[in-house]
Parts: C-alpha cells; sequence; structure tokens
C-alpha cells in the first residue's frame, strides 16, 4: 500500500535536505517520482520539484533552482493546490534573494501569502510570513 507514501518521504527529504544530506534526499525523491507515477498521488510532484529546487539550492545552482521552483509553482497552480504553491514560491524567493532580486521575490511571496484567507496559524503561512520579514 502506498497511500501517503509520497507525502512521507517528501518531509522526510525536507528534512535531509535542512540536514545537508542532498544525496539521499535526491535518491528518496527519484522512489517518489517512479511510485507518483504509478499511482493516484500525482499531486506529489509538485512537492518532488519543489525538494529538487531547494536541492540545487543547497548545492548552489541558483539557475537549476530557479528553473525548478517555477516548474513546481506552474504544477501547483494547475493542480489548485496552494499549499504547494505556498511552500515553492518561498523558496523562490529566497532563491530570488540570493540573486539579488529580492524585490521580486517579496512581490510574488506577498501575493501567495495574501491568497489565503484565514486567521488560523497554518505552519506554511508562518514559514512563508517569517521569509518575508527575513529578506524583506
Amino acid at each position: 500500500v502506498v497511500f501517503h507514501t509520497p507525502e512521507r518521504i517528501c518531509a522526510l527529504c525536507d528534512l535531509l535536505v535542512k540536514a545537508d544530506r542532498l544525496d539521499e534526499a535526491s535518491e528518496l525523491l527519484d522512489d517518489v517520482f517512479a511510485l507518483v507515477a504509478n499511482t493516484d498521488e500525482a499531486c506529489f510532484f509538485a512537492e518532488c520539484i519543489r525538494i529538487r529546487g531547494q536541492i540545487a539550492a543547497s548545492g548552489g545552482d541558483l539557475a537549476g533552482a530557479t528553473r525548478l521552483l517555477e516548474e513546481a509553482i506552474a504544477i501547483s497552480q494547475k493542480q489548485e493546490a496552494r499549499l504547494f504553491e505556498l511552500r515553492a514560491t518561498t523558496q523562490l524567493a529566497l532563491v530570488f534573494a540570493k540573486q539579488g532580486r529580492t524585490y521580486e521575490g517579496n512581490a510574488r511571496l506577498r501575493a501567495i501569502i495574501d491568497a489565503f484567507d484565514t486567521k488560523h496559524k497554518i505552519v506554511d503561512l508562518v514559514v512563508a510570513r517569517t521569509a518575508l520579514n527575513t529578506i524583506g
């Protein structure tokens, strides 16, 4: 049974990237891609691509990270997966800041944050707002 497996592996990959274990995260993502392609959990393609973007950024490939994060955002928008779009846009804003494109990153991140009409403390919104304040 693969139910929720991509979700859990993506969460693990996020942790591996934060621990600078990029090769392990990349290998797990290869497995997730194969798994997602053959199940009904294709909604995780955007998350997988976002994490690949994080790996690229962590490895210093900012152009590659930008391309992957833009792709993750486009897929998220197509799937109407705003939470995944928020995650990818948060990462993209951080990459833009490293490229000296702070204004563009801020504008895009603020737009997606403002699209969430909630007063609840959603973890990803807190992270996005923190990123906005940090780069801003």
